[in-house]
Order: C-alpha cells, then structure tokens, then sequence
C-alpha cells in the first residue's frame, strides 16, 4: 500500500469538502485500491473497505492511530490509541462473503450502496432493519423480521468482518460513566485528511507569498524541506 502524496491528499480532499459520510468512504476506498473501478468499489463490504482504508491509512501517517470521544453525560474528553498493526494483523483483505442462518437464510455483507440507501433513516432501528433487508439474498414473500431475526443476522455479520468492526469502551473518569461505542474508520480517517488538508494549503500560502513558488513547486518539495524553508521565512 503506497502512502497518499501531498497533492493526491488535497485532491481527495477537495473532492469529499461537500460531500456526505459515504461518498467520503468510497474517496478514501478508492485512494486505496486505485486499481478498482469506482462501482467495484460500491459493492466491497464496509469491512473490506474499512480495512483497506486503514492500510492506507498506516501508509500515509503511520501505525499509530490515536483519537478523541466525548463522554455522553458530561462530554468530557477521552482519548484512545490504536495500534494499527496489531489491528490490522487480525483483518485480512476480503471483498465478499456470505452468511446462512440455520433457517436457510443467506445474507450477504452490506457495502457502501446499502449505507447509502439508509443514511437518511430518522429512525436507528429502521435503518438497521432496512439494511439487513438490503441484505437478505433469499427472503421469502411475508418473511417476519423479528427482532430476534435481526440480532442474530448483525451478530454474523459483526463475527465476519473480524477486526475492522473495532468496538471502544470507555470509563470517564469525571462522572464515571461506563460505554462503548464503534469506531467510524471512515470518519476517523476523512479528519485526519482533512487536517493535514488544512496544515499543506498554509504551508502552500506561506511560501508562495515569501517566495513566490506556485502550488505545483511546493508540493513537490519533501515535508522536510518545505519545514526548512517555513522556518527560514520567519527568522
């Protein structure tokens, strides 16, 4: 997996600005299998894909993977740190996969055009149900979802997508509320884009006012040199 150039992360950045959470997962997924045609990339698992957005994530800024979540009571601010490589150990590439239920039926794991048929669902459960629906790859005419039914289904699924459906648990030390919550990967990763976004277009503005270089020249100095030049026009 080849890390994100500094011009290939603005243009990645620049397309996903106004766009929804989806859209910005498929950008990133398709910044890390290059080799795929964007509607390949719409039916790859969001396991497959949050993977796959990971390794290149690693690539790009290293295996440490460190973030912020906020407690649901007193939204206090706690901090986690992830260690890619160990993660990523245990999630190996898989673009498909299958489930069956002792019922006989099968389902298959939910992709990007499955999130983005739900995403505007008001209702949580609804869209989870819906999705699973989505999912279904012989449902019966009048087949009754129950709850149980639904559980069981997210249960496989969540098993097969192995060490990508990363779950969090947090004890908050202020109120000591106890949760746990899921890792968005894509998001995660879109903030993490969008900072370094921020960081190369000052670095752009500061040298093309000091020395009059275009955007073209800047970026394809090496970070290290652009430092050395940052630094120089403040001395």
């Amino acid at each position: 997996m080849n890390a994100l150039a500094d011009h290939a992360l603005l243009g990645i950045w620049e397309r996903g600005a106004g766009c929804g959470p989806v859209a910005r997962g498929l950008l990133l997924l398709g910044a890390a299998l290059p080799e795929q045609s964007p509607e390949r990339c719409a039916e790859i698992s969001i396991g497959a894909r949050d993977a796959a957005i990971l390794r290149l994530r690693r690539a790009t800024f290293g295996s440490r993977f460190c973030g912020r979540a906020n407690c649901p009571r007193c939204r206090e601010e706690h901090e986690f740190d992830l260690d890619l490589g160990e993660l990523l150990a245990d999630a190996p590439p898989r673009a498909d996969g299958e489930i069956a239920l002792g019922n006989g039926l099968r389902f298959r794991l939910p992709n990007s055009g499955d999130l983005a048929a739900v995403v505007r669902h008001n209702d949580a459960d609804a869209a989870v149900r819906q999705l699973l629906q989505r999912c279904c790859l012989n449902a019966p005419s009048g087949l009754a979802w129950s709850q149980s039914l639904l559980d069981e289904v997210e249960g496989e699924m969540t098993a097969l997508e192995g060490a990508t459906d990363i779950e969090l648990r947090f004890d908050c030390i202020a109120c000591g509320e106890t949760w746990s919550d899921r890792l968005d990967v894509a998001g995660c990763v879109w903030e993490e884009i969008a900072a370094r976004a921020r960081r190369l277009l000052d670095e752009v503005h500061g040298l093309a006012i000091y020395y009059g270089w275009s955007e073209r020249q800047i970026l394809a100095m090496s970070a290290a040199r652009r430092d050395a030049y940052l630094q120089r026009c403040f001395t």
